[in-house]
């Protein structure tokens, strides 16, 4: 099976679950309390007007026939309008992205710096001070609820001391308190899986056997245990990566940063259907691809799994 007809294999396979998720999705932004025509015409309106603005928005018609024009449009590659801004979906979803973008990377990047290095010097010296330290701090990020970090951030940084920003984006120094918050709460889970992973990469036949031929630490850890430790650590970084589109929301929110999570926010307490819809798709679908470039990352690093695939094709 060549490279091209596993990669459309996998899109076709992901069909049915962004089908399901838009289904779910649908049902779940409409059954929130409250009503968007309302909220458009405001608290003092007359019931007629507020029925106006729901036949102008097809919120009176039934919802499987609301559902069956939401699929084909989004099979139109139309994401509709929104209802709080008067503009296409997708104009306000790009709009918002670079923010978010900006700090899903300084966020992974800071965490990736620091746990990788933590981790494999974690299970280096497995009964040390520093792996006990790291374990230690490693649970304590990863538990912490991220809306208490920010806030204690904010009062530390930004309160007391004023060296940095505690929310906006206008410069660069406005970035920082947002992207080390998301970064403790990935560093937590990434230096774990690094620890563990590497650890069971030193376990294994092939690194003892590397060790009895007298190969130095740095060769056997460089060639035989950070390649066979990368795909659990790849893994937990791409799915890291999807979840910083869309679970950066309450970082977001604490901060005032102007991404796609504080958006979607917006979006729900305006109930603006159309784009808590197209956000939360996006999302879905950001999270779709992820999943199928990761799947083609194992085949790469580990010759292994490649052999699978290629095997499981032929048969």
């Amino acid at each position: 099976m060549s490279l091209a007809r596993y990669v459309a294999k996998r899109i076709a396979q992901a069909i049915p679950t962004l089908f399901g998720a838009m289904l779910v999705m649908f049902i779940l932004v409409r059954i929130l309390p409250g009503d968007p025509a309302r909220l458009i015409a405001g608290p003092e309106a007359l019931e007629q007007d507020v029925e106006r603005i729901r036949e102008q928005l097809g919120l009176n018609r039934p919802l499987y026939i609301q559902f069956i024009d939401y699929i084909s449009s989004i099979l139109r590659g139309d994401f509709g309008t929104s209802i709080k801004y008067r503009t296409p979906v997708i104009q306000e979803i790009m709009a918002r992205l670079p923010y978010t973008l900006a700090l899903a990377a300084a966020a992974e990047a800071i965490a990736v710096a620091i746990a990788i290095p933590l981790g494999i010097l974690s299970a280096l010296k497995p009964r040390s001070k520093v792996s006990y330290i790291v374990s230690i701090v490693s649970l304590i990020g990863a538990s912490t609820p991220i809306f208490w970090i920010g806030l204690i951030f904010i009062y530390i940084f930004a309160v007391s001391l004023r060296i940095l920003p505690s929310s906006g984006a206008e410069s660069p120094k406005h970035i920082v308190l947002p992207a080390i918050t998301l970064a403790l709460l990935l560093m937590g889970n990434l230096t774990r899986i690094t620890r563990a992973s590497v650890m069971e990469a030193l376990g294994s036949n092939h690194v003892l056997t590397a060790m009895s031929k007298g190969l130095g630490q740095r060769t056997i850890l460089m060639r035989h245990v950070l390649r066979n430790a990368m795909i659990p650590i790849v893994t937990i970084m791409g799915i890291q990566i999807g979840a910083l589109l869309g679970g950066a929301v309450i970082t977001e929110t604490v901060f005032a940063w102007p991404g796609i999570g504080s958006l979607l926010v917006d979006s729900l307490f305006y109930r603006d259907y159309p784009l808590a819809q197209g956000i939360i798709l996006f999302i879905v679908i950001v999270f779709i691809a992820i999943n199928i470039v990761i799947d083609v990352l194992y085949a790469y690093i580990d010759p292994r799994v490649r052999e699978i695939l290629w095997r499981g094709g032929r048969s």
